[in-house]
């Protein structure tokens, strides 16, 4: 076998190991940003009228983590939804990361501040509109689908 054949056998192989339905890093960016926004909406309606103020800005991420997610892809660069929720000096902040981090998808970091106390949340994409969130040290297979009920326990120390 020559080393071209053995290139574009290895391709196939890497190719086929990329899950159905996000072919293209591009893909699985629009997918990432489109689930940001929608995350922003509900924080957004859950909040309503709570003097908590809830604050939507825009983080440009240059992605490494998409190098090889695809053929056609290299470092991608994409601006992306943060959510912040303030209550006086306690703070939320949900900021994303990367697209790809081992077995996950659509990596985000939601950070509860509060005097004396500072916790890291990973959230990563689940199928459908739902995301995973576990604690910081938490290993992947630890998390849980981020139901309302446990997002609002996550965050009790906004409170």
């Amino acid at each position: 076998m020559t080393a071209r054949e053995r290139f574009f056998r290895k391709v196939q192989q890497n190719t086929a190991g990329i899950p159905s339905g996000q072919k293209t890093a591009e893909d699985g960016i629009r997918a990432f940003c489109s689930r940001m926004d929608e995350l922003a909406q509900q924080v957004c309606e859950w909040f309503a009228g709570s003097g908590i103020e809830v604050a939507l800005s825009t983080k440009h991420i240059h992605d490494l983590s998409t190098v090889g997610y695809s053929l056609s892809s290299g470092i991608c660069r994409y601006d992306i939804t943060v959510i912040r929720l303030q209550n006086g000096d306690r703070r939320v902040t949900i900021t994303p990361e990367q697209l790809c981090r081992g077995t996950e998808t659509g990596c985000v970091a939601m950070r509860v501040e509060a005097p004396g106390i500072r916790q890291v949340f990973d959230l990563s994409m689940a199928p459908e509109t739902c995301w995973f969130i576990r604690g910081e040290h938490q290993s992947a297979k630890e998390r849980a689908v981020m139901t309302e009920a446990i997002f609002f326990r996550a965050i009790d120390k906004l409170a």
